[in-house]
């Protein structure tokens, strides 16, 4: 009986061009190794550097806000009280008065003097005085008044522009 063999290659070294191949493939995966390891060096450092300089920005803002004046203080936060817009309110208002034929083209608050201009966009005219007894019966709108209207031509269309202006009581 004959012995059965299985392997019927002969085993060989490779060739002098994949070996060649293989040697430049280690010596780029050992450069881009040791590239990574200085770019990680390097990065390390720059975090520091930034820690160091951002505690040192933190630290003057901080003497910064201990040397202003508090009656300069009280002063601006008074100036922000009297510029602040009631933003929430009004939009509310302005919503519970909105017709679906309406087109809000500006809002123009003045919140020194409590004051609102509005130009509207509607297809008839008389869609806009209905929009100015809706705002005249909201609760936080005061002495709604129409300043002007006319008619103009929007994408073909005859529409009414309508200025109104109004104060809020917030």
């Amino acid at each position: 009986m004959q012995a059965l063999q299985f392997n019927y290659a002969q085993g060989r070294l490779p060739g002098p061009v994949p070996l060649l191949l293989g040697v430049m493939l280690a010596v780029v995966l050992a450069l881009l190794a040791a590239t990574y390891h200085r770019f990680a060096l390097e990065n390390a450092a720059l975090q520091q550097q930034w820690q160091a300089r951002q505690s040192t920005l933190a630290a003057r803002q901080m003497v910064k806000k201990q040397v202003v004046d508090p009656a300069l203080a009280a002063e601006m936060a008074e100036a922000q009280l009297h510029i602040q817009t009631p933003w929430l309110p009004l939009l509310r208002d302005l919503e519970q008065a909105q017709q679906s034929e309406l087109y809000w083209l500006q809002l123009a608050p003045d919140a020194k003097r409590k004051h609102l201009r509005m130009t509207v966009l509607a297809h008839q005219r008389q869609q806009g005085w209905a929009l100015v007894e809706r705002l005249k019966k909201q609760p936080g709108l005061a002495d709604v008044k129409l300043n002007a209207s006319e008619a103009s031509e929007v994408n073909g269309l005859r529409m009414t522009t309508l200025h109104l202006e109004a104060t809020w009581k917030y």
